[in-house]
């Protein structure tokens, strides 16, 4: 297939596609400080413990169509961008659309309630939504979440999606920056927690098995960056975060984008067709039960980057 957009040739080898500085910055700031005015970041956001206990929830605690804070904000500026629109038309076909976005916060240790902070020690996976009043789940909120692919939200179905992830402001090592492994998603879709052993000799090195019999050694990239800053990235691609240093949260914007069932020849399907692997599954994750809930202790991302 002839690639018109030399940008996507990172996608079929790496997995993911970087785009510096892309999206007008000053609206960036203009959204990431709407967020910010809409409510008490802090302490404010969470349910009383007692409260949380009478009737547990841990599903349905995300943004969902009518609960949504992007729904209130023109994002023209990004999803018209004269780059970024012509590069999804290529990879996703005329009619791709958008599946979900929403506003991304990681939360700092000193918004959380202790009774919080216990609840979310060494999960897997640090959804803080199930202990957000019910008023606030228009954005999800987290505290780190270990290497995982982004089909583990969507089971049975076939990879022909991306996602596509906007800094709104300034992000360092300290801001819960993502951590990604490229090449991963050559060996396709692997259930949660995923088969990862740290390297002992090559740094930020990760030893990723498929549980198939192939393994392969991974490097581990941090993508600090810029307000403006986009990547998007295949959906078994492997990435991450640890838990933000700073007292300051780290506000993203994260798009679900997907090509339409009567798309084809698309590059979303070239790079699907080399993959000798699985891209969908019956199972993407063990580590919560059937309610939703955490039944596992564990995360590797904190261990070692």
């Amino acid at each position: 297939m002839k690639i018109k957009s030399h940008q996507l040739e990172q996608l079929l080898d790496q997995g993911y596609v970087f785009l510096s500085q892309l999206i007008n910055q000053q609206k960036c700031r203009e959204v990431l400080e709407y967020t910010k005015s809409t409510r008490n970041f802090g302490l404010d956001l969470f349910s009383d413990e007692a409260d949380f206990r009478v009737s547990p929830h841990y599903k349905g605690v995300n943004p969902v169509p009518g609960r949504n804070l992007l729904e209130k904000i023109n994002l023209s500026f990004i999803e018209e961008n004269e780059v970024l629109h012509p590069l999804l038309t290529e990879l996703l076909g005329d009619d791709y659309y958008i599946v979900i976005k929403k506003v991304i916060c990681g939360v700092p240790k000193e918004w959380i309630p202790n009774w919080v902070c216990s609840e979310i020690d060494n999960l897997p996976v640090a959804n803080l939504g199930c202990f957000i009043k019910p008023e606030y789940r228009d954005i999800t909120y987290f505290r780190g979440i270990d290497f995982h692919q982004d089909i583990i939200d969507y089971k049975n179905c076939y990879s022909d999606f991306i996602t596509l992830y906007i800094y709104l402001d300034e992000v360092s090592e300290l801001d819960s920056p993502l951590f990604i492994l490229p090449e991963s998603h050559t060996f396709g879709a692997t259930t949660f927690p995923h088969d990862l052993v740290p390297s002992e000799h090559a740094p930020n090195g990760w030893a990723y098995s498929d549980r198939r019999g192939h393994r392969k050694l991974l490097q581990c990239q941090t993508l600090t960056g810029f307000a403006g800053d986009v990547w998007f990235w295949h959906p078994c691609f492997l990435h991450g975060t640890q838990p933000t240093v700073e007292s300051r949260s780290r506000i993203s914007l994260r798009y679900i984008i997907a090509k339409s069932a009567t798309a084809s020849n698309t590059f979303l399907d070239h790079v699907n067709s080399s993959i000798n692997a699985p891209l969908s599954l019956e199972n993407t994750r063990d580590d919560i039960s059937e309610e939703g809930k955490s039944i596992m202790r564990g995360n590797t991302i904190n261990g070692k980057t």
